[in-house]
């Protein structure tokens, strides 16, 4: 992995990630300011673009860890936890390894939540240290 793109590295680049959220971040005046942040995303995205995520997520992950459904696009009705439907929102779940749907190009979680086994996006899953 490339220094820059390490978030524990003393090289990172956080120049690309700023939201400014904060009015102090951000002064609506600071032309250049919003230059350098476009600038920067837009060189963030083309690495990101040009990745190969299969083999970055191979090298940089380590199964099985923890995780909690935040997203549930494919939930209409609006299951949460508690209604007892596995991989709901607010479901905890351990997750056991990445597969991917080549057709719509997405990262699946394959999860298990107590005895059932299922697969989830992998955009849809929260993981905190």
């Amino acid at each position: 992995m490339d220094e820059k793109d390490n978030p524990r590295s003393e090289h990172y680049d956080s120049s690309w990630d700023d939201d400014f959220d904060d009015e102090d971040d951000f002064d609506d005046d600071d032309e250049e300011k919003a230059d350098a942040f476009e600038a920067a995303f837009h060189r963030k995205m083309a690495q990101w673009k040009n990745r190969n995520w299969r083999e970055w997520l191979k090298q940089n992950v380590t199964f099985q860890f923890t995780a909690i459904r935040e997203n549930d696009d494919d939930d209409p009705l609006g299951f949460n936890e508690e209604d007892n439907e596995p991989f709901v929102r607010g479901s905890m779940m351990t997750v056991l390894d990445f597969g991917y749907d080549d057709f719509h190009e997405a990262v699946l979680a394959q999860v298990r939540q107590g005895k059932r086994k299922g697969w989830v996006p992998l955009a849809d899953l929260k993981v905190t240290p």
